[in-house]
């Protein structure tokens, strides 16, 4: 019965902000970007806010996004549709850009208008890999001050939340418009939740952590990012140990 009334709280509060969205973008497109780009972290938080009151959620994290660098590369394992509004909820001092699959540009109530809006990087599931690059090399180049792009390199989620190997060729095409740090980023508490139907059966006081694994500095060349990549993994996946030992 909790779970139902999250999600019709969810529901209502995404509708309501969808529409002031559309209203604000009629009126002004900048001032809509610009009203987006700087509420899109509360609002995360907020949806959070509705989990805890409902389901115990929690979110607990131990990290000031304020401390890291101005720009960077975030690279992020992937367990569930939750992990974008967790990484959107943890940085409210910069604008994360994701490059996520293209299905959520549409039918998702604020989440598509603020992907489309913000000009995330959306790519097809299965389609045309040079236009994949394409979109990446469009974000990559329009970057503002304060804003990162996010990748998944697993490129999928993880059904059993186990670290899937990591792919390197959006951070290689983002490092030639723009060679940035990189910040691997480790999310744990998504993977028994890795469907949107899955969420029905989350248990009360479930936890979701989120903390950053290590910051690399910017490089140059195939082989250095290929090294930090594979580093990022290994970094991620010490911490997501040593936090099932723990219980």
């Amino acid at each position: 019965m909790a779970t139902i009334i999250l999600f019709i709280l969810i529901f209502a509060r995404l509708i309501w902000w969808d529409l002031g969205d559309k209203i604000l973008i009629c009126l002004n497109w900048n001032l809509a970007r610009r009203h987006i780009d700087r509420t899109v972290s509360d609002r995360a938080r907020k949806l959070f806010s509705l989990a805890r009151f409902t389901l115990g959620l929690r979110m607990e994290m131990d990290f000031d996004d304020s401390e890291l660098p101005e720009q960077m590369i975030i690279l992020a394992n992937h367990q569930s549709v939750m992990d974008i509004v967790v990484i959107m909820a943890a940085f409210r001092h910069h604008s994360v850009k994701f490059v996520a699959k293209g299905e959520l540009r549409h039918w998702c109530p604020t989440v598509s208008r603020v992907l489309r809006v913000q000009r995330h990087a959306l790519i097809p599931r299965r389609g045309d890999y040079s236009l994949a690059m394409k979109e990446i090399d469009r974000m990559a180049s329009s970057l503002g001050p304060r804003e990162c792009p996010v990748i998944f390199p697993e490129g999928t989620r993880s059904r059993d939340g186990e670290l899937l190997p990591f792919q390197s060729g959006a951070v290689r095409r983002i490092h030639t418009r723009a060679a940035l740090p990189l910040v691997a980023l480790a999310l744990d508490g998504g993977g028994r939740f890795s469907r949107v139907q899955d969420v029905l059966a989350m248990p009360r006081g479930h936890r979701y952590r989120i903390t950053v694994a290590q910051v690399f500095p910017p490089v140059q060349g195939k082989r250095e990012i290929l090294h930090q990549v594979e580093e990022s993994r290994q970094a991620i996946g010490e911490i997501l140990r040593d936090w099932r030992n723990q219980g």
